[in-house]
């Protein structure tokens, strides 16, 4: 494989002709996170949520040689104790042949980027617990580790019913 250099890494912003990797690139990550069984998005799902009449996310692209090789996606949040919109890293992949050679690096420095442009209280995201090489990472680009913090989820049913309880 050849290495990928500065001048051989481009990071645009997604355009609608690239959901379809952008997709595959998810089915990838879900595999790697053993959590495959969970996708259900499709083409049309992320069409209309990154390029419908009212987006509700947006998606950068890493692009060596032609192909799409990583993507980051990302929306607007809020915070009332700063009073200003942040920004919420959603994914963050590089496909495993061109790991360890910046992409992630270069992809999490460009949605900082958009962060600052926008004047972003915060940038923020998640990490699972076992991934060391991606905490690693994010602590070496000055990320903390929220240990006290967890998450917390109300899947698509629970949503529904959450009015009977």
């Amino acid at each position: 494989m050849k290495k990928i250099t500065e001048k051989d890494l481009t990071i645009r912003s997604a355009r609608p002709e690239d959901v379809a990797s952008i997709l595959v690139m998810v089915h990838e990550l879900a595999d790697f996170e053993c959590l495959a069984d969970e996708v259900v998005a499709t083409e049309a799902d992320y069409q209309e949520s990154l390029f419908g009449e009212k987006p509700v996310a947006e998606a950068l692209v890493a692009i060596f040689e032609g192909q799409l090789i990583g993507y980051a996606i990302f929306f607007s949040t809020f915070s009332t104790f700063i009073g200003r919109a942040g920004l919420w890293l959603e994914d963050l992949y590089v496909r495993s042949e061109f790991r360890r050679q910046g992409v992630g690096r270069k992809l999490l420095k460009a949605g900082g980027e958009i962060a600052r442009e926008r004047g972003a209280g915060r940038y923020e995201w998640s990490v699972l617990d076992w991934n060391r090489n991606a905490i690693d990472l994010y602590e070496q680009m000055g990320g903390e580790i929220m240990e006290e913090w967890r998450i917390v989820r109300l899947d698509r049913g629970a949503v529904e019913t959450l009015s009977e309880k």
